[in-house]
């Protein structure tokens, strides 16, 4: 999965608070609601992952044929999860832990339609401006996280030796300082 399930709950969570708090929706239920918006995207990025998967086992099946041809696998695997995704109709992320534009686009319109069925939600606005606010506090959301990001880099690099960016240690301590961050926000 692209994104961690803290991110998703917190994502969830935060947008449903932000549509309230803009009068937007009222929920008899939001804790209830925001679950159900994290388990919307989870299933979503399940999707992602089972396409993933068979991109892969795709590869696997033609592994001699590609095994003289002058590709790097990565863009090989992002080639055909690509045509994997476009058959099955689905909006791809852009990237491990990003999602894109198209993608939060696709998403408030998965959760706008989501809501609209939901019984413990009354919403305030017209259907395409109730949309529109999805998107908004996704996005909202998605920045939000880039920020988190940017702050776990950063205490990475504040640290007294320097660790240089490409190594596993850095990696290690921002995925550690990102989750703290998580938590802390939770």
């Amino acid at each position: 999965m692209r994104l961690p399930p803290p991110l998703v709950d917190l994502l969830a969570r935060r947008t449903i608070r932000g549509l309230m708090a803009d009068a937007v929706i009222t929920s008899d239920h939001p804790d209830r609601t925001a679950e159900k918006v994290a388990r919307l995207i989870t299933a979503d990025l399940k999707t992602e992952d089972d396409i993933t998967e068979e991109a892969r086992r795709i590869l696997m099946d033609h592994q001699a044929a590609i095994k003289n041809q002058d590709v790097e696998y990565h863009h090989l695997l992002a080639k055909v999860k690509a045509e994997v995704a476009a058959k099955r109709g689905y909006m791809l992320s852009s990237g491990p832990g990003k999602i894109s534009r198209e993608k939060v686009m696709e998403l408030g319109r998965q959760v706008t339609a989501m809501l609209l069925e939901d019984d413990d939600v009354e919403y305030f606005v017209k259907d395409e401006a109730f949309r529109n606010a999805v998107v908004r506090a996704l996005e909202r959301e998605v920045a939000r996280d880039a920020q988190r990001e940017e702050q776990a880099r950063q205490k990475v690099r504040n640290i007294k030796r320097r660790i240089p960016e490409e190594s596993a240690e850095f990696q290690t301590l921002y995925l550690q300082f990102y989750r703290e961050l998580l938590d802390r926000e939770g």
